[in-house]
């Protein structure tokens, strides 16, 4: 009993804090007039708005009296939602068109209407009517539904359905370019060597559109890391000489310069396909009761199941037009500053940015057999993804072998932040104590606008022999120690030859220690120049190396990662390019390898292809997903040009 009453206890006490969570929570109800202007001319038709925001349980509405003016067209009911600055409110709207019958200033009183038995009203407005300038006017239109594929407007019906109407006599064009466009956003254009910098570029635009990015920029002198956005893109908006304007971040990138000198950042391009609103003139005839159709319509008893407007496409008066408009973003000019070289320390590398370094060893005590594991982990804020290994001094009595490197960076941080480890395996030749010195580290500090270098302590080693694997061999055999007879009288010596002895055979069997002997030392020559020469082994297996890449790239396929597979695939075909034409992965662009290329003799379609390639990956990483048959001849489209590619280059010479 007392087990149940606390269970009623504890159900009533979480009733209660929905209940106080969900009062909380509830929208506001509004209930506005809006008008398209209030200033018009005589002759100049206007759009009259009254919106219930967050309203349930609709009972009546009515107008206020149009005693100056005409009706030319309406009620025009429109329903659906809004988000603003991630609110989301619900409304509905009945609009109407106006043309005014007489010039001077006349006050509309606010409309009437009944939510859950409860009378409420809506603001008046004052309009001020002037004489007649333009006789051509058209009147405005009524908002329409977004046809599919197009985004929604952040905002409310009214100042969107403004700009999607296309007037009489209008400029399509000026119009285009007055409410859609592209900006760059970068926090710096004057910067150092290596110095982080972020370039953001938006879509801005006021008009339903149904956008695609065909071209991206090219980061030609700066090593590029690209923070992922949502998909589909967000919206936000913003104020632009009072005008609310949609907002799209298309790409927003860490760049990083690897050169001094004026640099550009290339433009964007996007195809738009715009949707403007268009009016027959030819249905001005008020209806009989409009609010008759407006309350009996089934939609109006459940007004939020549609998300955005009713579909208004279908009435005869109203049209619509695709009008489409290729836009680019203007260049970005770019001033990077050499570091400074006179007080440049011998230890620097590369890094600027703020950084910390810690240097540490697994074990002081070891044998002659053992091998020692010294870490050094690099952290802090600047080009991490480019850091080179640390100046790490090693003394001649240990072996040190290439370092391991793992990276830690922070996935979307802005500034780039995270660690790189250096992993260094060193094996100890002779036994005794021995002296590591300090690892010294140096970076650019561009606020500071100076080097700093970081030192770690030495570290004492002591190293004991190891085990002694050199023993002489005892001979085990039977009568090894049994002494030999003496026999007294002279002996009689005989001469046994064999077959094989003093033949042809037996002088080539005493040859073949020596070819293996020879064969021996040229296979470890070669293999030793191998090991030295670590760029012709990358050319010589650039090709097993990316087919191997395609291997995962067509694993993410059939898994139906689009973004994975892209990625997979644009790695295989630049670290081909990079191994094969023996380029510094940091230095790769298109036009280095297109003179490449050339160099071989290898121009045309191969090369057509090859960049049509690239192209479609690059874009396909910024667009909306791609579907499965186009992943699917992009994979084909690789493993062709990479093959074709190797074949090329294999038969043709580089150009002296």
């Amino acid at each position: 009993m007392v087990c149940q009453v606390k269970i009623r206890k504890w159900a009533l006490s979480l009733f209660f804090c929905l209940g106080v969570i969900a009062c909380a929570t509830a929208q506001e109800f509004r209930f506005t007039t809006n008008v398209s202007s209030t200033r018009v001319a005589q002759d100049e038709p206007f759009q009259i708005q009254f919106m219930l925001e967050n309203a349930s349980n609709v009972a009546s509405f009515t107008p206020p009296a149009f005693t100056d003016f005409e009706v030319m067209q309406g009620p025009s009911q429109v329903q659906g939602q809004s988000i603003y600055n991630g609110r989301r409110s619900e409304y509905i709207a009945l609009i109407y068109v106006l043309q005014p019958k007489r010039t001077g200033n006349f006050t509309l009183s606010g409309a009437m209407a009944r939510v859950n038995g409860n009378v409420v009203h809506s603001n008046p407005v004052t309009i001020e009517v002037i004489k007649s300038v333009n006789h051509n006017a058209a009147p405005p239109q009524a908002p329409t539904q977004q046809p599919p594929g197009f985004q929604p407007s952040h905002r409310g019906p009214d100042e969107d359905v403004a700009e999607g109407i296309l007037r009489k006599g209008e400029d399509v064009d000026a119009k285009l370019r007055k409410n859609i466009f592209l900006k760059v956003d970068v926090d710096k254009t004057n910067l150092y060597e290596g110095e982080q910098l972020t370039a953001t570029y938006k879509l801005y635009t006021r008009l339903p559109t149904n956008s695609s990015v065909t071209r991206v920029p090219a980061f030609k002198g700066f090593s590029a890391k690209d923070i992922e956005l949502p998909n589909p893109p967000q919206a936000t908006t913003e104020r632009i000489n009072g005008q609310l304007f949609k907002v799209f971040t298309i790409r927003k990138t860490l760049l990083f310069p690897l050169q001094s000198g004026n640099l550009e950042l290339d433009p964007v391009e996007v195809d738009n396909q715009v949707r403007l609103v268009k009016l027959s003139h030819d249905n001005r005839k008020r209806s009989r009761d409009p609010f008759e159709d407006f309350f009996n319509d089934p939609g109006f008893k459940d007004p939020f199941n549609d998300p955005f407007f009713d579909d208004f496409f279908n009435r005869p008066e109203v049209s619509y037009e695709d009008v489409p408009y290729k836009i680019q973003s203007t260049p970005v000019k770019i001033t990077v500053k050499p570091l400074p070289v006179d007080t440049r320390p011998p230890s620097y590398n590369g890094a600027v940015g703020h950084f910390n370094m810690s240097a540490t060893i697994d074990k002081t005590t070891l044998t002659t057999d053992d091998a020692l594991t010294l870490k050094v982990n690099i952290s802090g804020q600047g080009n991490v993804n480019l850091l080179n290994q640390p100046k790490v001094e090693i003394p001649g009595s240990f072996e040190k072998y290439d370092p391991k490197v793992t990276d830690n960076i922070e996935k979307n941080s802005n500034p780039l932040s995270g660690s790189r480890q250096f992993e260094f395996a060193l094996m100890p030749l002779e036994a005794g104590d021995q002296t590591i010195p300090p690892v010294e580290f140096s970076y650019f500090d561009p606020v500071a606008h100076a080097y700093k270098t970081i030192k770690s302590q030495a570290f004492n080693i002591k190293v004991t022999p190891g085990k002694q694997n050199k023993r002489d061999k005892e001979d085990f055999s039977v009568d090894k120690n049994v002494l030999i007879p003496v026999h007294l009288a002279p002996q009689r010596w005989s001469k046994d030859a064999g077959f094989l002895l003093g033949s042809v055979w037996y002088y080539l069997l005493l040859l073949i220690p020596i070819i293996a002997l020879i064969a021996g030392i040229l296979y470890r020559r070669r293999q030793h120049y191998q090991q030295n020469n670590a760029a012709l082994l990358k050319h010589r297996y650039a090709n097993k190396a990316a087919l191997k890449r395609l291997e995962l790239a067509a694993r993410y396929l059939k898994e139906g990662k689009d973004r994975a597979f892209y990625e997979e695939t644009s790695r295989a075909v630049w670290g081909y390019l990079s191994h094969k034409l023996e380029i510094p992965f940091a230095d790769l662009n298109k036009q280095l390898v297109q003179n490449k290329l050339a160099g071989r003799r290898i121009n045309g379609e191969n090369t057509l292809q090859l960049f049509d390639l690239l192209d479609n990956c690059e874009m396909a990483l910024y667009a909306p997903a791609q579907s499965n048959d186009k992943m699917q001849g992009t994979y084909q489209q690789a493993v062709k040009v990479i093959s074709q590619l190797e074949e090329q280059l294999k038969t043709k010479q580089q150009v002296v």
